[in-house]
């Protein structure tokens, strides 16, 4: 009798359904199938890699080092993703966690101690802060938009309130801002299955990019990055700068939420993500280029606007953008920001006279130029006082205080910071448009009381008027001055993307060069060594 032979096997039916198992037949052996054999090397870095003891102890510099000699290496010590795949390419929810989770609290090991501030994430989200009613309150307003927090009380609700409440008690000199919603669900959403690791991500996220500076009490670094932001605006968006002046507004009244939530406060949660991706590697440059960029959308419009239109359209816009996530990236790059320019910027913050940024590009080359100058106090006009019946000329714009007073950081008082003052219409106050402002507190808006603010600006311009001659404002140094690329420039940031930097510091009384100050968050050793690599001292 002859031998039966032995079936190929069988695919299983469509669906995933199993068919009805049948006697078994009696089938000839089969050959175990066989598996390459892993090389000895391959084993042996699998081995090392996946026991951490590499990677923890590598610098982000080495560790880009490590994964740039091969395939395996970058798969092996970039923790699923690496650097320059973050900032090209949206990598999803799971690789983005894992590069995330890589560059906040790689080669860091946050301290914990029990029954102290820094205890365990499980203790301190479970202990009562004296910032919980005001936590529970901007919880239930925090990204409505999103199905994780859209249910009051719900699972994504409560999440955000125990690690609130955690932050506000780990950071116990600073407690709870506002603001910190924002960071903290935006985290929520990159890690939502692990309340402890997005606790450890945002505290980390805080202290190493130095974000905390942000919330501390005076808002110190705050002030030092809304005048800086001012400068910049002025340099690479002039006409949008001339726009605000005369609507008589800065980066205080529309920008202070983007640097406070990064964005997510404004922007929708993809294109939050996407920026954080590139924030992550190159730090707060980033989010300047990106506040440029929202404001080029405007450029056209806002200086059309009237008073009233344009404060309601600037606290708006930003939500509106009709850019997606990689378009505003794309717009964002485009403004050549550098550390070394806001850098030179936080050192002169101090000078004692009225600062600019000059930027300069040179269309053959495609290269950008910039200056930080002092302008010199203008001397006073010999012109002849305008007639306050002439209306063929223009009015003078209107000069408006700062919350954070460049001033009293200078003085080294330590004052609080000036919220207003008296709306006489003198040089010590010329007051804002703030006073003027209603806000809703049910639905966030905001309007002018239109007919006060005409007739006190109108009362401020008739004053000035008669007080005072032509205003000129003029750059302190023509473009044909503008200072030659340095040999050292060459090997710098500023000389491989085609860009110099050059910081003028004003003369003091003596005529002696002024020591570069040290804004009002960076230590002065730390100031001096900037300076000193930029070739000043």
């Amino acid at each position: 009798s002859s031998r039966p032979t032995a079936e190929p096997p069988r695919a299983p039916p469509q669906g995933g359904a199993m068919a009805a198992a049948s006697p078994p037949a009696a089938a000839a052996p089969v050959a175990p199938a066989l598996v390459p054999e892993v090389p000895i090397a391959t084993r042996a870095w699998e081995r090392l890699f996946g026991a951490g003891s590499v990677t923890h102890c590598l610098s982000n510099s080495e560790a880009r080092r490590c994964r740039g000699v091969c395939r395996d290496w970058r798969r092996l010590a970039g923790a699923g993703a690496c650097e320059e795949e973050l900032w090209n390419s949206d990598l999803g929810p799971t690789r983005r966690g894992a590069a995330w989770k890589h560059l906040l609290l790689g080669g860091i090991t946050l301290r914990q101690k029990a029954g102290t501030h820094q205890d365990y994430y499980e203790k301190l989200c479970e202990k009562e802060s004296e910032y919980d009613s005001v936590i529970r309150r901007d919880v239930n307003r925090t990204l409505p938009q999103e199905e994780r927090f859209r249910e009051k009380n719900g699972e994504g609700q409560l999440a955000l309130f125990r690690l609130l409440r955690a932050l506000a008690i780990r950071l116990c000199d600073i407690g709870y801002c506002q603001s910190l919603n924002f960071i903290v669900a935006t985290l929520i959403g990159i890690f939502p299955e692990d309340e402890a690791l997005a606790f450890q991500c945002a505290l980390a996220l805080l202290l190493r990019y130095s974000l905390v500076d942000l919330y501390r009490p005076k808002f110190a670094k705050l002030g030092v990055v809304v005048w800086q932001f001012d400068r910049i605006v002025e340099g690479f968006l002039p006409k949008v700068h001339t726009a605000l002046v005369r609507h008589g507004v800065n980066s205080e009244y529309y920008a202070i939420q983007w640097f406070l939530t990064l964005f997510a406060s404004d922007l929708s949660q993809p294109i939050v993500r996407r920026i954080w991706d590139r924030f992550l590697v190159a730090g707060w440059r980033i989010v300047v280029q990106v506040g440029l960029a929202l404001l080029y959308t405007i450029q056209d419009t806002l200086p059309g606007m009237e008073t009233c239109n344009a404060l309601m359209h600037l606290r708006k816009f930003a939500k509106s953008c009709p850019y997606d996530a990689e378009q505003l990236l794309n717009a964002a790059a485009s403004f050549k920001v550098s550390h070394r320019m806001l850098s030179a910027l936080e050192a002169a913050y101090n000078w004692e006279d009225d600062v600019q940024l000059l930027v300069i590009k040179d269309l053959n080359s495609g290269q950008v130029h910039w200056a930080v100058q002092a302008l010199k106090p203008e001397p006073p006009s010999s012109a002849p006082r305008r007639d306050c019946g002439d209306e063929d000329e223009e009015e003078p714009p209107i000069e408006m205080p700062r919350a954070f007073s460049r001033r009293d950081s200078q003085g080294g008082g330590g004052q609080e910071p000036d919220l207003g003052g008296p709306l006489d219409g003198t040089d010590e106050a010329r007051g804002t448009v703030l006073p003027f402002l209603i806000r809703n507190l049910d639905t966030g808006d905001e309007t002018v009381l239109n007919e006060a603010w005409s007739q006190y600006t109108e009362d401020i311009s008739r004053r000035a008027k008669a007080s005072a001659g032509p205003l000129q404002a003029t750059p302190s140094a023509s473009p044909e001055r503008m200072p030659a690329v340095s040999g050292e420039d060459s090997s710098s940031e500023a000389g491989r993307s085609g860009r110099t930097g050059i910081i003028q510091s004003p003369p003091s009384a003596s005529g002696q060069p002024q020591q570069a100050g040290g804004g009002s968050y960076w230590m002065q050793s730390v100031q001096r060594q900037a300076v000193r690599r930029l070739g000043q001292v």
